[in-house]
């Protein structure tokens, strides 16, 4: 193995890095991969008034036939507004022309088409203008005229996007001469110019599918005669040609980072994945995907994290940033040889990442760890650590590999002088004097340089407050390998935690640091000052936790998301009632269907560890889920589609006073939280129903400790035909939402509770109901005023 540093190198050496092809050309990095091609080009189905917010049935789906809302790439349009007059006497009706052929082709094709003129909010339309005309995944202009406005749009296209342009037009036989040999779709109008009925549709037919073999054409393709011409012209990252004045067109991502940072800080990942799932326009969802993905893995949440970055690759599989991040969750979920061939398979691409060596190395320190870390008798632990030292060797090389690479990286550094340390003093106990290895040796050597070089430079850059966490801890780092005070060591830590902004990430990578020096009795002194300040703020942060949680006034156990525990996520009927379409839920089931659900509660034995999650509390199995629950000790939080006086208006009141009455006995009890959709995360999209966004809010809220974990309990009769009851749709909607992320559902059918069947095993006989329903019920209670908001 070779070993290289950074103040010299053996005369044997070798590098970490697999044999890698030739850097990409430089346009082609952080550009999209090839784009997989939207929908299929047909013509929707048309739906009832009654259904047409709904997408939950396999026969009557709408919109692209998906459970979840569909992100199609931007389309902008360049062309003429109004009426404009062409060659001869033909006057041309662009307005007709984009509303009939253009915009409708468009959605058709699976695009999200955009032309200037229909943004309303915007405070500027010129820069919002440009964002689209910059950003885009693709532009379609119309050349029918010799429009200045459009030849100016189209050159600035030209000059900085290579790929993603479509050119058409109508009615000219000659193009002007810069552009003659641009290739052109021909469209039909008619002589009051306005698209032709008798070739409409073939026109949209020839449009569209030149739009989708624009859009799926090879990421190297070229569309911009520009960058045909000057084959050493570099296309800008896409990062660079973004405004701040386009307000209009971030309005969309700066919302949602307002709304994601409050979600962050309260925990909430049900609202950060609902977000983000939502974010329409492209490049936007890039770096709205990166900063979910970094706000979820900040919480420890590795395996949403590892999907929201897969999903980022999706949309640019070319960012770097995606691709360590995917590696390093993967890593992180324990998945070892998919990491190393991930971030192997991009220091092909780009030799010259440090974070991405970086994050090899960890990998390799962690192959190494666990090799000894499960061996309890000490002595016995410190020579397993020795005897396995090639993963430590092979873990400093790559380390100090990307250090080289970038200087001002001291976290590659900091982690090859500390392994360095520990390989020394490892030696010092077990290896053979007669025989000692030559990499140790070389190891041992460089110590004293490397320690004195990385502490000048962290102290450096201190001194000059250009330190962010990691610069401070890695100082911290180092003097708890060299400080002769272990005051000195407290000092620093404290220091590095006022950088933190109480990130437990931050921290808890650092103990993990401190606990590996522990484990290895390196320094225990020193160890063990920085061990108890970073214990210290995590206590400090937890109880902080705990003191803003509403349910403490009432001396209730907060509910810890890393506890084993299940989560009970619900969906169920409303009880029958005049303004239903379809018998569901008959009154005289009702004690069937409590018992059937406390049945699933025990199987479970459920408890105070468990949550429960539910999208309301209807006049029906909702409330009798959260009755059972309460019943039990277990947390619920409810999730509301609108504000609690809609809401019980429209589903609590049909069933009757008494339900009102159990719906306030539940909403007021100190186990119940309930969350209102409009206050937490906003109203929805167009063309979203709000019922459907609630069911996925409540189910992406309820993975707080892993789909593993979630059990979805469903009074549901299991019909997968289309209702137009939107009760019976929603139920099934969850059941579909649950199984097309692989989860478990519990089925509780109400019409076969005298031989229940639940879907994993058959429910126990029912027993004859009881006469009292429930011992909620003797005291009538009327609403009260809120205790915990």
């Amino acid at each position: 193995m070779g070993l290289q540093n950074i103040f010299g190198k053996k005369k044997e050496e070798q590098t970490v890095q697999p044999t890698a092809p030739a850097t990409p050309p430089a346009e082609t990095q952080g550009q999209p991969s090839t784009p997989t091609p939207p929908p299929s080009i047909e013509e929707p189905k048309k739906t009832s008034p009654e259904v047409k917010t709904l997408d939950i049935d396999d026969n009557m789906a709408h919109r692209h036939g998906s459970i979840r809302p569909h992100m199609r790439p931007h389309a902008f349009v360049i062309m003429p507004f109004g009426k404009k007059k062409g060659n001869g006497d033909i006057v041309y009706d662009f307005n007709a022309i984009y509303t009939q052929l253009i915009k409708p082709t468009l959605e058709m094709a699976g695009f999200e088409p955009f032309r200037a003129d229909e943004e309303t909010s915007s405070g500027d339309i010129l820069t919002d203008m440009f964002q689209e005309l910059l950003l885009a995944d693709l532009c379609i202009v119309d050349m029918s005229i010799d429009n200045a406005n459009v030849f100016y749009e189209l050159g600035i296209r030209h000059a900085f996007r290579k790929r993603g342009i479509v050119h058409i037009q109508a009615g000219r036989a000659y193009m002007p001469f810069d552009v003659f040999n641009v290739r052109t779709i021909p469209y039909h109008i008619t002589n009051e110019g306005v698209p032709d009925p008798e070739y409409l549709e073939k026109d949209k037919a020839a449009i569209a599918r030149v739009t989708r073999d624009t859009w799926a054409s090879d990421k190297d393709a070229v569309h911009s005669p520009v960058f045909n011409i000057l084959t050493g012209l570099v296309e800008p990252d896409r990062k660079t040609l973004r405004t701040h004045l386009a307000t209009g067109f971030w309005r969309e991502y700066n919302e949602w980072k307002q709304r994601v940072t409050v979600a962050q800080r309260q925990k909430r990942i049900g609202d950060i994945l609902l977000l983000t799932e939502e974010i329409r326009n492209p490049l936007i969802k890039e770096e709205a995907i990166g900063e979910a993905g970094k706000a979820l893995g900040d919480m420890g949440r590795h395996e949403l994290a590892l999907d929201q970055y897969r999903k980022g690759l999706e949309v640019n599989a070319r960012n770097p940033e995606f691709r360590r991040k995917e590696a390093f969750h993967l890593n992180r979920l324990k998945r070892v040889d998919d990491a190393i061939i991930k971030i192997e398979s991009l220091i092909a691409d780009s030799p010259n990442d440090s974070e991405a060596i970086s994050y090899l190395g960890r990998i390799y320190k962690e192959m190494w760890v666990d090799s000894w870390r499960w061996v309890e008798q000490k002595d016995k632990r410190l020579k397993t650590a020795f005897d396995s030292y090639h993963w430590l060797l092979k873990s400093i090389d790559t380390y100090l590999q990307g250090y080289r690479v970038d200087l001002n990286n001291f976290y590659p550094g900091v982690n090859a002088l500390t392994l360095s340390t520990i390989l020394v003093e490892l030696a010092d106990k077990f290896e053979d004097p007669k025989s000692p290895d030559p990499e140790i040796g070389w190891v041992r050597k460089n110590l004293e340089e490397m320690r004195g070089s990385l502490m000048f430079a962290l102290e450096a850059l201190i001194n000059n407050n250009k330190a962010d966490y990691w610069c401070l801890v890695s100082l911290a780092e180092l003097k708890v390998l060299a400080a002769e005070n272990v005051h000195d060591v407290m000092r620093s830590y404290r220091k590095a935690l006022i950088a933190s902004r109480r990130t437990t990430s931050f921290l808890e990578s650092s103990l993990e640091q401190l606990e590996m020096l522990r484990d290895l009795d390196m320094r225990p002194e020193f160890v063990r000052a920085g061990i108890q300040v970073i214990e210290d703020e995590l206590q400090r942060m937890r109880k902080e936790e705990a003191d803003e949680d509403d349910r403490n006034s009432f001396g209730e156990q907060k509910f810890d998301e890393k506890k084993d525990g299940n989560i009970f996520l619900f969906t169920g009927y409303m009880i029958d009632h005049p303004k239903k379409k379809e018998s569901r839920f008959p009154v005289e089931k009702e004690p069937d269907i409590k018992k059937a659900i406390n049945t699933v509660l025990e199987k479970y034995n459920a408890g105070p560890n468990d949550l429960a999650v539910t999208t309301g509390m209807d006049a029906g199995s909702e409330i009798i889920f959260v009755e059972s629950c309460v019943e039990r000790g277990i947390p619920v939080q409810a999730y509301f589609p609108v504000f609690e006086a809609p809401y019980v208006r429209d589903f609590v009141s049909p069933g009757g006073e008494q339900w009102v009455e159990r719906f306030y006995k539940m909403r007021n009890h100190p186990l119940v939280d309930e969350f209102y959709q409009p206050n937490q995360v906003g109203l929805p999209k167009e063309g979203d129903d709000v019922h459907e966004r609630n069911n996925r809010w409540a189910l992406y809220s309820a993975l707080v400790r892993g789909i593993d974990k979630v059990r979805l309990i469903a009074v549901w009769d299991g019909r997968g035909e289309f209702s137009r009851d939107q009760d019976a749709r929603l139920v099934k909607h969850m059941v579909d939402l649950m199984r097309d992320m692989g989860g478990m559902v519990e089925q509780i059918n109400p019409f076969k509770l005298s031989h229940s069947i639940v879907m994993g095993g058959p429910l126990a006989r029912m027993e004859p109901p009881a006469k009292e329903i429930t011992p909620l019920l003797k005291q009538p209670q009327r609403p009260a005023p809120r205790k915990k908001k």
